[in-house]
């Protein structure tokens, strides 16, 4: 493989080093043809052989041409044998060592000599037998010494390889470069005295230590650590940032070798350090240096040593807790999360159960976050101790106990809290810090052990007034909690609270304001029933103490919203014992009422993980626990859902309709086809009064009709909702009741509903359509009942055509009704649904249309699809617009479904092209925006020999949309053009165009070739910060130097111009603008809109100062106010340039000053209007002329309507001024 192929490339190339580069490659090829015996030049040329002739040029090179042969050396060397680098070494390193050392300050030269000396040593075996070679060691420091260059460039490039050798070694475990780093470390630091001279090269070598410590032998870390610490205290800043990045990244390098003593050493180094107030000097960066090395090295101790480990840990929590005290966010939010991951790595739950007196000083420390010295990191400090709760669980108690109850108390004094705007934290904002750590708190001990620690009740409140914010705190926090609740709590602690308060509500005695109080009260108590149950293990054996009490619950009047939390809570209690899974009532009626149905999926299965990982026996005695009282519960739901209005009350009517279906699986089958016969018999008692009342005419009926609908439909509900637990019988018998609704369109939303239930029929018992009779009686009911169908209703009928299309094909092949009557029937009005506005409706009818399409090729396999297809075309012959446009869609969706799989659809896809092209003549912009739908698909599926012939007929019809910009029509065309010009080529596309209309596709070639040159540029630059990622050295960017001048003077400008802008950002604001002749009317209302105007668009600024012109003595030429700012005035050849360009632009139709000819003839037109006067300016001179046979100079302004208009007005104001301003402003 030649390495020089991507070098080659840019032979005789604009880049002059590169063109440099392979004139001395192409010197070196001819010296190599030469040398060889035969001169043969037909055999590539080997890497040996370049690197032999390279180091021979390099031998005797001059000074000119090094750094071009040390580039190409670079270049061929990785392609080398290591046996020939390994053998060749010393006179490798002979050469390039003279090179490093005569290279002085040519950069250039140093790196690529000392890449070429690094991919040397690369080569060589890393082993300490093989390095203990003088030759290696001497190179090797020669790198090492590179990589603390004070020139950024060369110390990068020295740091580098230095790097790469080094994790080779440490990937080999060859410690003897760790050594010989370390010895010559210790001398450095042993010669130099820090806060003098020597304080750079010191800086230098820690910051290379930085990246070196974490690939160094573990005996030699311990011993640089030791050396490094008296460095945290430093006087220089940079030395101490830099001591601190390295110590970082060795504690944070998951690859660093640290024994437990290092570890040791290193926390008790830092936490000797200084302190944080000064640690905070340099923005903070050095304190989060601070904060993280204890923690992480900590963590790593209390893997391999937990006895020293547990004495550090109450200086290391500590320490990080008064980093907590600063005003810096950032090293606050530092040091909560080293202190959460420091706790969590090394204090366990049995340790916080006993009393040893590290574990108390621990404590201590978190205790004293909660104080107000702590208030600026109040919103890291809560949110800290709420994840240490939920970490420990129910050990928290009883060591948290003390931090729990300040939490509440001071929740109950946040109003009161000194400065509690600091931060923009407003009362209200400490609040929920303080119930987010309540709640933490309820979550890991469990409610009861929590109102022990803090009692909620009161001796005349009831609740006391002043923890009552805990109950929503309560509710939220058992939903999640990790201890398993108990309905034992509720019917022990909760609800005879709610009783007394509701007692208490019903006295005499109190006042009606602390009545509706204790109301309130009682309704947020129960309130905690849902979240109680949703991790409730206890229902076989405690349910039964309160069922009774929830069926007074829902049916007490007085509290309505019981109903609803009493409903939810059962609700949870089934999905916990399956007996309520997948709500059918919920779903179909969700849809009913075109409400979109979010995926409940995730939390099902959630519930069905759970209740998978319970005792199956349990599962059975909940189970019947719950089935118990259906008998109750099943009745009482009945009554209660009668009364509301299923549209009105729908979020009510659905949640008692969600724990009926539940019920109704639970109970006996006897109860639930009664019940279920009850309801069809007051379904059918409703639609027939409804209807005798609507036949009588009577206006006043009105009411009592609408009264009867919403009764039907309440049933109709209550019926899918027991639907899933009926038998057959009273499946028919639903079929036969809701079958008239399938005809009448008099009642939109019972036909919906009706509709509904057939979807419902045809999913809950399956067994309904697989009778023949029924399926022919259901199929014959769906043709009858085309024309009579609402559009509510389309979406749900189209899922009751896709059940019957699955039974059918399962029927036997023969004639049946369904190739008589049905398919060609339904056709149509698939297609038509496909154009729906409703989202959904369009989904199921493609769904629909391609289950069509898989019947009827099941059907027939040779023609069955290709019939279908032709009933879709005959679409494309009807009279509107609108249903050929859907037949177009139809056609795409099924050519998109089949066209690849089906050779009869691939075959007979040119014909089809052909006849949807010639509706692209068509006038109907919804028929061309299908059109150009099918147009993509058939680029996509046609091969391009058979697509060739229609090249003419698309490119002819889009360039009759490719102006149209409504419904994108521009686009989509281009993107057709485009896509042709990929597949057929740009020269093919444009020599079937228009000459006039070719520009187009220029205009598209020349975009793409722009964004491939963007991409291929973005790449690259990712790429390169990629490897600037990988290689990032903080330091280096501190302490990087400029190359040439060059550099220091785009550096220098970069700072005036943002000094600059600073300045213009402070005083670029308002001015107002004002004419020497002018009057300033600051009474008018729009006097600010006139004269004011931003002073950097208005004055001259900098930037305009740089373009002032300067005569031969140097002085500035300032151009007055009538001066043409567009260019000063040159010569008479000048001139006539500028007059033909001026009049090139205007054949052109455009103005020179970029606007068009009629704009421009407008503002002339304007502007020359004879009443302002302006005809009478002078043109070389200040104020008005006398023209010969004219009148006296005059303005005066028109009576015209048109300017007491609003939006004349400022118009007929500027006018004004123009006009009498000036002529006033002489007086």
């Amino acid at each position: 493989m030649d390495p020089f192929t991507e070098l080659r490339k840019h032979a005789g190339g604009a880049h002059p080093q590169k063109a440099k580069l392979n004139v001395v490659l192409g010197a070196t090829s001819d010296v190599i043809y030469e040398r060889r015996a035969s001169g043969d030049r037909q055999t590539p040329i080997s890497p040996t052989e370049y690197f032999a002739a390279l180091m021979t040029a390099l031998d005797a090179a001059s000074d000119s041409h090094r750094q071009e042969v040390t580039q190409l050396l670079s270049m061929v060397l990785p392609e080398v044998p290591e046996a020939v680098l390994r053998l060749k070494f010393t006179a490798v390193a002979k050469c390039l060592t003279t090179v490093l050392q005569e290279a002085g300050d040519d950069a250039a030269l140093l790196r690529s000599a000392s890449a070429c000396l690094a991919l040397a040593l690369l080569a060589q075996e890393p082993s300490t037998t093989a390095w203990g070679h003088p030759d290696l060691l001497r190179s090797f420091q020669l790198l090492f010494t590179l990589a603390m260059d004070s020139r950024h460039k060369v110390r990068k490039a020295g740091h580098k390889w230095t790097m790469d050798i080094l994790e080779l070694h440490s990937a080999k475990n060859c410690d003897i470069l760790s050594t010989h780093i370390a010895s010559f470390a210790e001398n450095v630091f042993s010669s130099c005295k820090v806060g003098g001279h020597d304080d750079q090269r010191l800086v230098l070598l820690v910051a290379f230590l930085k990246s070196a410590l974490p690939l160094l032998q573990r005996k030699v870390v311990a011993s640089l650590v030791v050396t490094l610490a008296p460095f945290l205290d430093a006087s220089s800043k940079t030395l101490r940032l830099v001591t601190y990045e390295a110590l970082d990244a060795l504690s944070t390098a998951p690859e660093a070798q640290l024994a437990a003593d290092t570890l040791q050493k290193l926390v008790v180094a830092v936490l000797d350090a200084q302190s944080s107030s000064a640690l905070d000097s340099q923005g903070g960066s050095i304190a989060v240096y601070a904060v993280r090395i204890p923690s992480e090295a900590l963590r790593r101790l209390a893997a391999v040593n937990g006895e020293a480990t547990h004495e550090l840990l109450p200086r290391v929590v500590g320490a990080i807790c008064s980093h907590i005290a600063t005003d810096n966010d950032r090293v606050q939010g530092q040091a909560t999360r080293s202190l959460l991951s420091v706790l969590k790595a090394t204090l366990n739950s049995e340790m916080l159960e006993t009393k040893d007196e590290n574990v108390v000083r621990v404590l201590a420390s978190l205790q004293s976050l909660t104080s107000l010295h702590f208030q600026s990191a109040w919103g890291h400090t809560f949110p800290l101790l709420a994840e240490l709760f939920r970490f420990y669980g129910k050990a928290c108690r009883p060591a948290f106990e003390p931090i729990i109850l300040t939490c509440c108390e001071l929740h109950e004094a946040a109003d009161q809290l000194p400065q509690q705007q600091q931060k923009g934290k407003s009362a209200q904002a400490l609040s929920q810090l303080f119930a987010l750590a309540a709640g933490a708190a309820v979550e890991a001990l469990g409610p009861r052990a929590f109102l022990e620690i803090v009692p909620i009740d009161h001796p005349t409140e009831i609740v006391s007034e002043q923890r009552a914010w805990l109950l929503p705190v309560f509710r939220d926090a058992l939903r999640a909690a990790q201890c398993k609740s108990e309905l034992s709590f509720f019917s022990d602690v909760v609800l005879p609270m709610a009783c007394a308060c509701e007692a208490r509500a019903r006295e005499t005695s109190i006042t009606p304001l602390q009545a509706k109080n204790f109301q309130t009260r009682t309704s947020q108590l129960w309130s905690l029933f849902p979240s109680v149950c949703a991790s409730a293990v206890d229902i076989d054996t405690h349910f039964k103490k309160i069922a009774k009490v929830l069926a007074s619950a829902m049916a007490d009047k007085r509290y309505p919203d019981l109903r609803l939390a009493v409903c939810q809570g059962l609700q949870v209690l089934m999905k916990r014992t399956r007996a309520l899974q997948n709500s059918i009532a919920h779903r179909y009626y969700r849809e009913a009422q075109d409400i979109e149905v979010e995926n409940d999926g995730n939390e099902d299965e959630e519930d069905n993980d759970e209740a998978g990982r319970l005792d199956e026996a349990k599962l059975a005695r909940d189970r019947a626990a719950l089935a118990k009282f259906s008998g109750r519960y099943v009745p009482l739901l009945l009554s209660f859902a009668e009364d509301l209005d299923p549209e009105k009350d729908a979020d009510r009517a659905q949640v008692l309709l969600d724990t009926l279906e539940g019920f109704s699986a639970l109970a006996d089958a006897q109860l639930i086809g009664a019940s279920f016969k009850l309801v069809m018999q007051k379904l059918l008692k409703a639609t027939t009064e409804a209807k005798r009342v609507e036949g009588d005419g009577a206006g006043m009926n009105s009411k009592r009709s609408n009264k009867l609908r919403q009764v039907s439909h309440a049933q109709m509900a209550l019926a899918l909702a027991l639907l899933a637990h009926v038998d057959d019988a009273n499946v028919a018998l639903l079929y036969r009741v809701i079958k008239p609704y399938l005809l009448d369109d008099s009642d939109a939303s019972m036909q919906k509903r009706s509709y509904a239930a057939l979807v419902a029929i045809c999913d809950s018992h399956p067994k309904f359509l697989s009778e023949e009779v029924q399926l022919q009686d259901m199929t014959r009911a769906i043709c009858e009942s085309l024309l009579t169908c609402s559009v509510p209703a389309k979406k749900m009928r189209l899922r009751v055509l896709a059940h019957l299309i699955r039974a059918l094909q399962t029927q036997p092949a023969a004639d049946t009704l369904a190739e008589k009557e049905l398919v060609p029937n339904l056709v149509g009005e698939i297609m038509l649904c496909a154009k729906e506005a409703n989202g959904k409706t369009r989904e199921a009818a493609f769904e629909l249309l391609v289950a069509m399409a898989t019947m009827l090729r099941a059907r027939d396999p040779q023609n069955g699809i290709m019939e279908y297809i032709q009933m879709v075309l005959g679409g494309l012959a009807a009279r509107t617009p609108h249903m050929r446009s859907a037949a177009v869609i139809c056609l795409s969706r099924l050519v998109f479904e089949f066209g690849r799989e089906d050779a009869a659809i691939a075959q007979a896809m040119p014909a089809l092209l052909k006849t949807v092209l010639m509706l692209l003549h068509e006038k109907a912009r919804e028929v061309i925006k299908s059109v150009i739908g099918f147009m993509k698909l058939g680029i996509a599926v046609l091969p391009k020999d058979q697509l060739e012939q229609f090249l003419p007929d698309i490119i002819n019809g889009l360039l009759i949309w490719i102006g149209e910009s409504k419904n994108r029509f521009r686009a989509k065309t281009r993107i057709i053009l485009i896509k042709l010009c990929r597949k057929f080529g740009y020269e093919h596309v444009a020599a079937l165009m228009p000459v006039e209309d070719r520009a187009l596709i220029r205009h598209i070639k020349k975009t793409k070739e722009r964004d491939d040159k963007k991409k291929s540029e973005l790449s690259v630059k990712a790429a390169e910060r990629r490897a600037a990622k990988k290689n990032h050295d903080s330091f280096g960017e501190f302490m990087a130097d400029l190359d040439d001048e060059n550099d220091v003077e785009t550096a220098v400008m970069q700072v005036f111009k943002r000094k600059r802008d600073l300045h213009k950002k402070h005083k670029g604001g308002k001015v107002i603008r004002e004419d020497e002749d002018d009057i300033v009317d600051f009474l008018d209302d729009n006097a600010a809109v006139k004269n004011v105007i931003s002073a950097q668009r208005g004055g001259l600024d900098d930037e305009s100062f740089e373009d002032f012109q300067t005569s031969k003595d140097g002085r500035l030429i300032i151009p007055g106010e009538d001066d043409n700012m567009d260019g000063f005035s040159g010569s008479d050849d000048e001139n006539k340039i500028k007059q033909d360009v001026v009049s090139q632009l205007q054949r052109m139709g455009l103005h020179p000053n970029g606007k068009n000819v009629k704009g421009g003839r407008t503002k002339r037109k304007r502007d020359e209007d004879g009443s302002n006067g302006r005809e009478y300016r002078a043109k070389k001179a200040g104020g008005d002329i006398k023209k010969k046979g004219k009148l006296e100079p005059y303005a005066y302004i028109p009576l015209d309507p048109k300017l007491m208009a609003k939006r004349n007005k400022r118009e007929a104001v500027t006018r004004y001024g123009g006009s009498v301003g000036k002529r006033r402003g002489k007086k």
